[in-house]
């Protein structure tokens, strides 16, 4: 139990420096009150040409998130929050303001785009929503990454597994094209998002993060977690097999006593029996 104990815990220390490993180069950084590049051209979900700029226009916030619809994790729950918190919103994108899907992987296409717009769009359950919530993507990896730097999302591809190395974040930039507000991780309660919109909507900027907690959620794959999985697989086998040694060993003891409370009730059976039999 002890070595599996050990074990366990040089495995939490190697994942973690694993951990950190994998995040280098991985942040966000808050650009509050920066202007967009809105020349930007992408693909929208219905293979039209479309630039940053369009939908932007005074009095409308635009809500953003980089994302890319073949993300093993993260972006899916992400997201899934987004298109509930949309659905109980008293607001509707497309009237009191926009929001925009960016895919990080310029791989994909409109058609994947669309794909994944129609699974949001049956969770949010409101037709006119998709005219305000637009799937965007481009082959154009400059083009991404101009974006991406300018909200100061920093992520990184990973060949080995195909995957992207991301934080959990959204954005809100007002009708000028102005960061104004960072949504951080995941939950999204529809009236604390509503509220963000309309700040943004009347030219109010959110505060940068002062917890020092920041973006804390991770978008990658933890293959190196299964030491950590093994660790507590030893440790579960190490506290049966101790368990298992503890009823072993009382066990044996018992039989034991017992054999020998028998053998010298046995005895003394015989000795009154002799003393019988001689008077």
């Amino acid at each position: 139990m002890l070595v599996a104990a050990c074990f366990a815990a040089v495995c939490a220390a190697q994942t973690k420096a694993q951990i950190e490993y994998e995040l280098r180069g991985v942040e966000v950084i808050e650009h509050i009150g920066d202007k967009l590049p809105l020349n930007l051209k992408f693909t929208d979900d219905d293979n039209e040409q479309v630039t940053l700029g369009q939908y932007f226009k005074p009095g409308r916030p635009v809500l953003i998130s980089l994302n890319y619809s073949n993300c093993p994790r993260l972006c899916s729950y992400q997201l899934t929050d987004l298109a509930k918190a949309l659905k109980d919103m008293g607001w509707t994108p497309g009237k009191e303001f926009v929001c925009l899907t960016v895919s990080i992987d310029w791989n994909e296409d409109f058609k994947t785009a669309k794909k994944s717009k129609l699974k949001y769009m049956g969770i949010v359950g409101k037709a006119e929503v998709a005219k305000g919530w637009h799937f965007l993507t481009t082959p154009a990896k400059d083009d991404i990454k101009t974006l991406a730097d300018a909200l100061g999302f920093h992520y990184r591809f990973d060949p080995e597994t195909g995957d992207f190395r991301h934080k959990a974040a959204m954005f809100i930039a007002n009708g000028d094209g102005q960061i104004s507000h960072y949504l951080r991780n995941i939950g999204y309660v529809p009236e604390n998002l509503q509220a963000k919109l309309k700040d943004s909507s009347e030219g109010k900027f959110g505060e940068a993060d002062q917890t020092g907690q920041g973006f804390g959620l991770n978008c990658f794959a933890f293959q190196y977690t299964d030491n950590m999985t093994r660790a507590y697989t030893m440790m579960k086998i190490g506290g049966v097999g101790i368990l298992v040694f503890l009823f072993s060993f009382l066990g044996y003891w018992w039989y034991r006593e017992f054999k020998r409370h028998r053998e010298q009730k046995a005895e003394g059976d015989d000795d009154q029996q002799v003393q019988a039999e001689a008077t």
